[in-house]
């Protein structure tokens, strides 16, 4: 398994608590990087020596929503913005809403799961998907 962070961007501290609790019932290594802003997001994986394996971000989100972050990590030269699988996920959404998102190459648009056990599911889903697919390499690259 790719052993980088995986970055959860998303202004909901309740849903840090469950998709930390989450992580731990999975037994996940990965770290987990949570951020509140799209601004913090970029820094963060500026900041970072590589790639995180995998960008989870609410839709919704202050100031930069997630779509002006997506089209900003799109548009970027850096191969480290660029390259890492980039999912969406969101309360509700619309049709509209995730043509949009697919439009911008995302990689995944989930809706948040109630409960514990079907939030588990998911994140074992794309964990194991992500895991056994093949992607360029990006570490230290900028």
């Amino acid at each position: 398994m790719q052993n980088e962070a995986v970055l959860i961007i998303d202004h909901d501290e309740d849903d840090w608590i469950m998709i930390d609790e989450v992580w731990k019932e999975l037994k996940l290594n990965n770290e987990l990087v949570f951020v509140s802003t799209a601004e913090e997001a970029i820094a963060r994986i500026q900041k970072m020596q590589s790639a995180p394996f995998i960008i989870i971000c609410e839709l919704n989100l202050p100031r930069i929503n997630g779509f002006e972050l997506r089209e900003t990590m799109l548009h970027t030269h850096s191969k480290k913005l660029r390259s890492v699988p980039f999912i969406f996920w969101s309360t509700t959404a619309s049709e509209e809403q995730i043509l949009h998102a697919y439009n911008l190459s995302v990689h995944g648009f989930f809706i948040k799961d109630n409960s514990i056990h079907d939030l588990k599911e998911t994140f074992k889903a794309i964990i194991t998907y992500w895991t056994k697919s093949k992607m360029p390499a990006k570490s230290n690259v900028i």
